[in-house]
């Protein structure tokens, strides 16, 4: 069966991504399905919390550092499922390159937040990726109405590709989707955070993610314009 993608959110998405454009891109594009869990007060830096738990809402800076880690490293991992199976499908050798570096980089930022989360909270355990803990404080397609405790599953972006046709129509959908729920999370750790190594993170997940975006956009204009 062809990929259907909800016409709305499609529409939406690519309207969004040819006024940035203008103005200076897994699976289902409607969001992962979210699952309830526990919430949990503000952790000690030398507590290990159960990775499994919604952060609580403190807006301390620490708190929300974990909370950075605990949802990106599941965020990453469901990118590079995604990317894998593109690895294998796409038609374009150029969606082959691009999962190649998506894989490739973000297999390392996870190493190095992970590395992260041992020395500052004790722990290098994060969330599954069918619990993905939201960010407090951002929001993103799929997080409208959220409660405390909720997560999300992000398996739900990638099992729809496997079978998806066209392929590459709807790896671009669905990544571009994933991209600017990372992008939100980086610029809305980056306001809040005090250390130095997560500014740094986030300003390089925010830069090379608009980057491939952009560059997803102008493939999707080439090859699909209609």
């Amino acid at each position: 069966m062809p990929f259907r993608t909800p016409r709305a959110l499609v529409g939406a998405l690519l309207i969004g991504l040819v006024a940035g454009a203008c103005a200076g891109g897994s699976g289902s594009t409607s969001g992962p399905s979210r699952t309830p869990g526990p919430t949990s007060a503000g952790q000690s830096p030398s507590t290990a919390p159960d990775p499994s738990v919604m952060p609580g809402s403190s807006t301390a800076a620490v708190d929300l550092d974990q909370a950075f880690i605990d949802m990106m490293v599941p965020h990453h991992q469901a990118a590079i499922e995604m990317a894998k199976i593109a690895q294998g499908r796409a038609p374009h050798p150029e969606l082959k390159t691009l999962a190649n570096e998506i894989i490739s980089a973000q297999e390392g930022e996870i190493k190095q937040l992970r590395d992260w989360r041992q020395a500052w909270f004790g722990s290098s355990a994060t969330p599954p990726m069918d619990k993905m803990p939201p960010l407090p404080g951002m929001t993103m397609p799929g997080m409208e109405g959220m409660a405390m405790g909720e997560t999300m599953d992000m398996t739900a972006d990638i099992e729809p590709l496997r079978t998806a046709e066209p392929f590459d129509m709807a790896f671009i959908e669905a990544m571009s989707v994933h991209h600017q729920s990372a992008i939100a999370a980086a610029q809305t750790i980056t306001k809040s955070t005090q250390r130095p190594e997560i500014k740094q993170i986030a300003a390089g997940i925010i830069a090379a993610q608009q980057r491939e975006l952009d560059q997803m956009k102008a493939w999707m204009a080439a090859w699909y314009p209609g």
